[in-house]
């Protein structure tokens, strides 16, 4: 079923085992969500983009921050392309790839991210 309500909640149970702990049952619902959200609402709606910082903020978590990047990286130029450079949806995908990129030891790039969000505040 690929109706918006039956998306909404494999992502919101995906969610929930992420934060309790159940990141492969969260990875696997979470994948589904964002696969039937880019076949039926396409990669640039805000649902879809939602979908993308959520399973990279679950790859982060599992320690793929290769993976995480990417999905940092494609949420952040959905939200720049659809909402512009200071929606607060924008500023979200920032720190979530400054947070990131802080992980990944690239201090300057995180430093970069952080400066470019508040000042957009």
């Amino acid at each position: 079923d690929r109706h918006p309500s039956t998306l909404r909640s494999i992502n919101n149970l995906g969610l929930l085992l992420q934060g309790k702990g159940g990141l492969d049952g969260a990875e696997a619902l979470l994948r589904e969500a964002l696969e039937a959200r880019r076949e039926t609402l396409g990669d640039r709606h805000h649902l879809t983009l939602a979908s993308i910082n959520n399973l990279g903020s679950l790859l982060q978590d599992q320690g793929d921050l290769d993976g995480a990047g990417a999905l940092s990286r494609e949420a952040l130029e959905g939200h720049r392309e659809t909402l512009g450079d200071r929606h607060p949806n924008t500023l979200i995908s920032i720190d979530n790839l400054g947070m990131l990129l802080k992980a990944k030891g690239d201090l300057d790039g995180a430093e970069a991210l952080f400066r470019e969000a508040l000042e957009a505040r």
